[in-house]
């Protein structure tokens, strides 16, 4: 117990007065060094060593002695700030070295570091905000690691940060607007606790490749992402929570080959504007609630490898999409509303609420939609009856959040004890990271429905009138009605609206996504270093058809200053 509890004080005891760096640490005077550059970084990795509590492969066994340049993990270079050059601390690579431990805020010393990679260890608490004093820290990753907190906010002050990964930690919280507002390449954050929506500047952000899929950030897709088109090349968003409908927007992004923004509560029609994304090669739009036509746009991008639908109530497709359906083994489709398709849903399924149109104003997001909120004309009822004794007045508009689902999150599966890899940035990519989301333990509260028409009762003292007509279903007018190729096994008038807002209740709720990301993932907490989050235990779905991402590295970046590192070479992870 005094073991574990002495591990708690010591991961939460992250932020120090700066004016005391180091303090702590006694310099033998008889240690000679290089320049003071190399003593003060000496500092740093001496007050570091002594916040690891478990390194199983020792390495930081020849953490000792003047010459830190030879550590392992530490690389030297010429600091080009300084003239003439001095040899400083300019590369940290401890990438599955599988240590626990936290991070000193004697690190923040380390002035002159341009890369910073600690990718699947056992960190636990916060980043130090002395990390401030890295002005050329060019990359940091921080994933697959037991991190917690807030989003790191010292981050937003690096300036030349490029590449940023989080992934894999328990951070937590809302994703800062002003993220993308900084000149980033690469964002990857996915698998945390962030809540609260995409911020709606996201379409402000330069990135090649953006990643926040498995947390539980709910709220609408930003109309804004239609500006990311020149740059962006990568999207995923899967397993977010998120609700509303596909801003139309998106056909601005040309140049993305990934687009995935499955596994979420989305509804509505698929824009016909994917048919403008012309370098897509995966679209996955899987485990939703969209419905209507598959527009033949999609069908037709002439580079398109792996398109899948499954689970959503989808009505019909274009014979494009049938044939495409037959020569590529890479379409998905099945588990929708469609005629003459196998593996579709049952016809109750199809008759049901969830596979009626929706009118997308209703969820809130009116700045991703250029036309005006339709009109829900009641006139036709109101004319066959005599005026009312009193004025009804309509509910105001719902509001667009809905209840936020409970995710259970397990940590990382254990992976194979391995040696220290080289300084080669490509990481191999882990055993499967299966997630599982448990329903919501309470059911979301009903939302009142859009300027719903006056109760048959209120007009049942009048007598000279004709008995009041059945409930008509009044589809929004930007919504063409139901037809037989929309609903080919209707027979009779469909059941009356319901509200914009339904309870994620299905017969077959969707199953989670199996993914494969590319940090190797660590073990087990070390004995005495008890999981902040404890898993929940989760359900288990049929899971939806696999697909995993092999994508390029970012671009390089030949405008950017940095320090030499010999024998050093850089590609990004994959992806998942």
């Amino acid at each position: 117990m005094k073991s574990q509890r002495r591990w708690f004080h010591l991961c939460a005891k992250i932020k120090a007065d700066e004016s005391d760096l180091g303090d702590h640490i006694k310099v033998d005077p008889k240690l000679k060094f290089e320049n003071p550059k190399l003593r003060e970084a000496y500092i740093a990795l001496q007050s570091w060593k002594q916040t690891i509590f478990s390194d199983p492969f020792n390495f930081t066994a020849n953490w000792n002695g003047s010459d830190v340049c030879s550590y392992n993990g530490i690389y030297c270079a010429p600091s080009p700030n300084s003239y003439p050059k001095t040899r400083v601390v300019a590369g940290i690579d401890l990438n599955h070295a599988d240590m626990a431990g936290y991070l000193p805020a004697e690190l923040g010393l380390l002035s002159d570091l341009a890369l910073f990679h600690l990718n699947s260890n056992r960190f636990c608490g916060e980043v130090p905000l002395t990390f401030n004093r890295m002005k050329l820290l060019h990359e940091l990753d921080l994933s697959n690691n037991r991190f917690v907190g807030k989003f790191p906010s010292v981050v937003l002050s690096l300036p030349s940060l490029k590449f940023l990964d989080l992934r894999f930690n328990d951070f937590e919280g809302m994703i800062p607007s002003k993220l993308f507002d900084r000149k980033l390449d690469a964002i990857f954050l996915n698998h945390n606790r962030f809540r609260f929506g995409i911020p709606d500047n996201m379409g402000n952000s330069p990135v090649s490749a953006l990643v926040l899929a498995d947390n539980d950030l709910g709220g609408c897709i930003p109309g804004s992402i239609g500006q990311m088109g020149k740059t962006l090349n990568e999207l995923i968003l899967s397993n977010d929570n998120l609700t509303g409908c596909l801003p139309p927007q998106i056909g601005n992004l040309k140049n993305v080959t990934v687009f995935d923004i499955s596994s979420n509560t989305l509804r509505g029609l698929l824009p016909s504007s994917i048919g403008n994304m012309k370098s897509l090669e995966e679209l996955h739009v899987a485990n939703n609630g969209f419905s209507g036509l598959i527009p033949p746009s999609i069908c037709q991008l002439p580079n398109l490898e792996n398109f899948t639908y499954a689970s959503n109530f989808f009505t019909g497709r274009a014979p494009i999409c049938a044939a495409l359906s037959v020569t590529e083994a890479l379409v998905n489709g099945s588990m929708n509303c469609i005629a003459g398709m196998a593996s579709q849903r049952s016809v109750k399924e199809c008759l049901s609420l969830l596979a009626r149109p929706v009118d997308c104003s209703t969820f809130g997001c009116f700045n991703i939609f250029s036309p005006p909120p339709p009109t829900f004309k009641m006139a036709p009822a109101v004319r066959m009856l005599p005026p009312p004794i009193y004025v009804y007045t309509s509910p105001p508009r719902p509001s667009s959040k809905m209840s936020p689902t409970v995710r259970a999150y397990s940590p990382p599966p254990p992976a194979s004890p391995s040696p220290p890899p080289p300084y080669v940035y490509t990481s191999p990519p882990p055993p499967p990271y299966v997630y599982s989301s448990p329903p919501p333990p309470s059911p979301p509260p009903p939302c009142p429905e859009s300027s719903p028409p006056p109760p048959v009762v209120f007009y049942a003292p009048v007598t000279p009138s004709p008995p009041p007509p059945s409930p008509v279903y009044y589809a929004p007018e930007t919504q063409s009605p139901p037809s037989p190729v929309y609903y080919p096994w209707e027979t009779s008038s469909p059941p009356p609206p319901s509200p914009v807002y339904y309870p994620w209740e299905t017969p077959s709720p969707p199953p989670p996504t199996e993914y494969y990301y590319s940090p190797s993932q660590s073990p087990p907490p070390a004995k005495g270093c008890k999981d902040s989050h404890p898993p929940q235990a989760s359900p288990s779905y049929e899971p939806a058809p696999e697909h995993s991402y092999t994508t390029p590295p970012p671009p390089s970046y030949p405008d950017t200053t940095l320090p030499p590192i010999p024998s050093v070479s850089y590609a990004s992870p994959p992806y998942y």
